[in-house]
């Protein structure tokens, strides 16, 4: 299954705009270490999902990617 992270390129949330970019990632525990070191960075702005089309789709919302960080990994 094929994830993305959204995340802002620049580090600096402070302004009213911001430049997003997107990453993709071959499976989810990827996703999520990547996700983890920009939330730990002070990132609260990532979003997170699967790549169409895969089924279910699942997307991440910013709040609640703290909640997805901390969900067990699928086997």
């Amino acid at each position: 299954m094929t994830w993305y992270v959204s995340y802002v390129a620049s580090g600096d949330v402070s302004g009213d705009r911001v430049r997003r970019t997107t990453r993709t990632f071959a499976s989810e525990h990827e996703a999520k270490n990547f996700a983890r070191a920009k939330f730990d960075a002070g990132d609260k702005t990532l979003v997170a999902g699967t790549i169409n089309p895969e089924t279910p789709k699942r997307v991440i919302s910013s709040s609640a990617i703290p909640d997805w960080l901390d969900e067990a990994p699928e086997r």
